[in-house]
Parts: structure tokens; sequence; C-alpha cells
């Protein structure tokens, strides 16, 4: 896309909107840092449906006696910082997973030779476990955040620094302000910016985007298909 908003661009917009003393490096930080507190947060550009159907490129299958799947195993769940659901097809069909917690699959898990079609799953020292361990390949579809590649050079791009620009903007501002220059009103303002102002009932920046994710999510002020009658 030659029109995105690079991350050039966002560096060049807070060293203008910040006076003071910081950095290059102090801005970098401060976006890395910046982005580092919302990608674990679900918005509608970094939510995303992982396909471990034959042909996907990421190769979600279950194997045969395996309980443990690491990142190794399934290399997307290292850029998944929240997993929301699992799904796994079997049969022609789609079947959800009931997230468990290691406790439970411990209680449940008694014969190490029982296997079968997993119906359960949790988070245990790091990888995901599943229940019953899998009695063969099971394509598994991971519904979860994901995090975007590293800004790194200036031309480089990618949501944060096109659709949650203004969050992401606003917030490496804050902690400049905060951190750097010690302008504790300035940070304040950014503040108020990013989380909105009650005194006047204008919305901030997070909250306008989170807003945009529950509406494209299906949920209030989207419009839906009825029957009937107006």
């Amino acid at each position: 896309n030659t029109d995105a908003a690079t991350y050039g661009d966002m560096q060049a917009r807070v060293a203008n909107e910040v006076l003071g003393s910081p950095t290059t490096s102090d801005i970098q930080n401060a976006i890395q840092d910046a982005i580092a507190e919302f990608e674990r947060e679900t918005f509608y550009f970094n939510d995303m449906r992982t396909f471990g159907s034959p042909g996907s490129a990421s190769n979600l299958q279950t194997v045969a006696g395996k309980e443990f799947y690491s990142d190794v195993d399934l290399p997307t769940l290292i850029n998944m910082p929240h997993l929301r659901k699992i799904m796994v097809f079997a049969f022609d069909n789609r079947y959800s997973l009931v997230e468990r917690t290691p406790q439970w699959i411990d209680d449940h898990s008694i014969s190490v030779s029982w296997e079968g079609l997993p119906t359960d799953y949790c988070w245990q020292a790091g990888s995901l476990r599943l229940y019953p361990v899998p009695n063969g390949g099971y394509p598994l579809i991971l519904d979860g955040n994901i995090r975007f590649p590293a800004l790194v050079n200036s031309t480089d791009y990618n949501p944060w620094t096109n659709r949650a620009e203004r969050v992401i903007r606003t917030e490496a501002k804050r902690l400049l302000f905060r951190e750097i220059t010690r302008d504790d009103v300035q940070a304040q303002a950014m503040e108020l910016e990013l989380m909105g102002d009650p005194r006047t009932g204008r919305q901030g920046a997070l909250a306008m985007l989170r807003r945009e994710s529950t509406r494209r999510a299906g949920g209030p002020g989207k419009l839906r298909a009825s029957r009937g009658y107006f």
C-alpha cells in the first residue's frame, strides 16, 4: 500500500508534537512501548482466525499420542498474545474445544493410554494442552490476537501506524511527557486525549477504536438483516 502511513511518518509527527529533549531513540522506544501496551487487546484489525486445514501454511495439525503443543509445533502461537477460541475439524465438522484449567485436565486425564478426539484444552507450562490426548491428526482452527512484525525501518508500516495510529501516537507522547520531559501537565492532557474527558463527555481515541471494533464484531450499533416489517 503506497499510501500507508509508515513508522518514519509516526516518528516525525511525534517529534513535531513533543517539544523538548526526546531523541530519535526515545521516540522509537515510546512507540514500541505503546504498541506493546495495546497489542494484547482485541481490535478489529488484529483479530485473526488461523486455519489448520490441509494446505494451510501454518499446518496446525494434531499428532496421535501428543498431548502438549508449543510454538515449535504450532508456530502461530508465538505471535498470539491472546488465544480466544480453538476449534477442531473432524468428520467434516467443526467442534469448539472447551477451555479448562490445568487442574481440571489433570483430574480428568487419568489414563495415559486413553486417546480420542480432543474436546478440551488449557495453557500449561507455555504450551497448549489437549484433552483427551489426540488419537490422530486433526486440523485446528485458532481464533485470537496476533502480533504484527516489529517495526524496524522507517519505511515499515502495519495497522498500528494506520488503523490505530492516533492511539499509538497519543500513548507514545504520553510516555515521552511522563518519562523523558517530565511534563506532568502534558502527560495528563495526553491521557485525556487517549481515554476521554468526563468533564466534556468527549470520547478518547482508544474508546473510539474500541467502539469501532465492537460494531465490526456485530455488537451495538451495527445494522443486521431482519425479517418482518419496519
